[in-house]
C-alpha cells in the first residue's frame, strides 16, 4: 500500500509540473502573438507596463503627465472587450452603443453607461489596471494582455479559460485623486 501511495504521489507531482510548464508555455506563446499583432499596427505609441501592452490609436487631449491616469484616480471610459486572437477576436462585452450596433447586439440601459473606477486599486482586471495607467482624456487605445492578467484559468461568460484579452478603450475623462 505504501509503495502504491509513493508512486501515486510521484505521478501526481509529475502531472502537476507538466501542467505548470504547459501553462507557462501557453502564456509565452500568447505574449508572442500579442507582440506580432502590435508590430502590425501603424501607430507609433506603444507602452509596455508590467506585462501589459497599451497601443495608442488616438492620442488624448492631455499635454502633460500630471493630467494622465495614475493609481487612485477615477477614470471614465467606454470599452469593447475581445478575446484576443491575432487581433480583435470575438467580442464578449461592451458598454458602447456604437460597438454593440456593429456587432448587432442591443445593450440594456444599465449596460450602455460609461464605466468608471479607481485605477490600480483592484476594481478592474489586473491587465486593465496596468493598461489604464497613463491614459489621458480623449485617448483611444488597445489594452492587450495574456490570460494571467485577465480571467486566468476560469471560464467567464463567453471567455474561455486561459484566454488573452484585447480591450479597446475610449477615455471620456479622468478625475484626479
Amino acid at each position: 500500500m505504501r509503495t502504491y501511495f509513493v508512486l501515486l504521489t510521484g505521478f501526481l507531482l509529475t502531472l502537476a509540473s507538466c501542467t505548470r510548464e504547459d501553462r507557462k508555455l501557453m502564456l509565452v506563446r500568447q505574449e508572442e502573438e500579442i507582440d506580432k499583432f502590435v508590430m502590425t499596427l501603424t501607430k507609433d505609441t506603444v507602452f509596455y507596463q508590467q506585462g501589459v501592452v497599451r497601443a495608442v490609436l488616438e492620442k488624448g487631449s492631455s499635454a502633460n503627465m500630471a493630467d494622465t491616469a495614475a493609481r487612485g484616480d477615477t477614470i471614465y471610459f467606454y470599452y469593447a472587450g475581445h478575446v484576443f486572437s491575432k487581433g480583435k477576436g470575438e467580442l464578449f462585452h461592451t458598454n458602447s452603443d456604437s460597438v454593440a450596433a456593429v456587432y448587432k447586439r442591443t445593450l440594456t440601459p444599465d449596460q450602455a453607461v460609461v464605466r468608471s473606477g479607481a485605477v490600480g486599486e483592484g476594481k478592474f482586471l489586473k491587465g486593465l489596471d496596468y493598461g489604464l495607467t497613463g491614459m489621458s482624456p480623449g485617448e483611444h487605445s488597445y489594452v492587450i494582455f495574456n490570460a494571467d492578467y485577465g480571467f486566468g484559468n476560469i471560464t467567464v461568460g463567453q471567455v474561455p479559460r486561459m484566454s488573452p484579452l484585447l480591450f479597446e478603450i475610449w477615455v471620456e475623462r479622468i478625475v484626479k485623486k
